[in-house]
């Protein structure tokens, strides 16, 4: 299995800070969003935003524990609002 070099992950981190800024007072990114501004692959998004987080580049705050209902933020910035599903608020 071939590794992402860390320099892109690195690229794809400034589109995630771009994309949170454009989506303030807007839902939250989708997954697939997400992935279409960065580039990582579904079976590692969730592992590629939580290394995100332990560096210390985003916060996510999960609505009851689910991961599909997050908002996102760069450190000290306004949050985005709740990732929306459907017809769910």
């Amino acid at each position: 299995m071939s590794r992402t070099p860390r320099p892109i992950l690195d690229a794809a981190a400034g589109n995630v800070l771009v994309m949170i800024a454009l989506h303030q007072d807007k839902p939250c990114p989708t997954n697939a969003e997400i992935m279409e501004w960065t580039g990582v692959p579904r079976r590692r998004l969730r592992a590629y935003l939580q290394s995100l987080v332990a560096r210390g580049v985003i916060e996510i705050e999960y609505r009851d524990m689910n991961p599909s209902r997050r908002r996102l933020r760069a450190p000290g910035m306004p949050w985005t609002g709740w990732t929306r599903r459907g017809n769910s608020a």
